[in-house]
């Protein structure tokens, strides 16, 4: 699997004029694609725009880029070009349930940017750990870790709950995994809210 997540600075207001337009028209095209997994996006606590997809594999993301942003230059143009880009192969990850992605649903996001990783053979493991703790925490729906394609000592994490204290239960227990296992590496949350879309295949 592989995940795209984009970041628009300082657009969180835009929000509510963004996310039905995205549920009617961009959500049916993302499904409409050979190798579309899931979609998410949100307003963030931090004053944000996120919006993540998931796909099958890198081939399937760069098969869609052009369908998806002439879409997007017709109808969101203010989202053309996201202020951040990650890109990477999802590595150990968990899901509780299919979700049905409908208009009321909605699940508190998660993401977390680590810098300084060291390799998958050391790696691994301890993610392994962190999804294995994260699975048990009351409310849990999904989470996936990716490394990033551009640079090998980066990464991302991304989880989904029921809501933002069992979210901030979870956060806090891989974190105190992370920091026993790989003090060196660097973890910060990047980005978290509630979700305006969320549509899974």
């Amino acid at each position: 699997m592989y995940i795209n997540i984009s970041r628009y600075v300082g657009m969180a207001g835009k929000i509510g004029e963004a996310a039905p337009k995205v549920q009617q028209g961009f959500v049916p095209l993302l499904k409409s694609h050979p190798g579309f997994l899931g979609y998410a996006n949100f307003a963030t606590e931090q004053g944000d725009i996120v919006a993540l997809h998931i796909w099958r594999d890198a081939d399937a993301l760069a098969n869609s880029r052009d369908k998806i942003r002439g879409w997007v230059q017709a109808n969101l143009p203010d989202f053309v070009e996201p202020t951040e880009r990650f890109n990477g192969t999802i590595g150990p990850h968990g899901i509780a349930a299919p979700q049905s992605g409908g208009p009321g649903q909605s699940l508190y996001c998660m993401i977390r940017k680590s810098e300084n990783l060291p390799g998958p053979e050391t790696q691994v493991p301890v993610v392994k750990e962190m999804v294995a703790a994260t699975q048990q925490v009351p409310g849990f729906r999904g989470v996936y870790f990716a490394r990033s394609t551009d640079d090998q000592t980066r990464g991302a994490s991304v989880t989904f709950f029921d809501n933002r204290e069992h979210a901030q239960a979870a956060h806090e227990i891989a974190m105190a995994i992370m920091k026993k296992q790989q003090p060196n590496v660097a973890v910060r949350v990047a980005a978290s809210g509630q979700t305006a879309v969320l549509a899974m295949a």
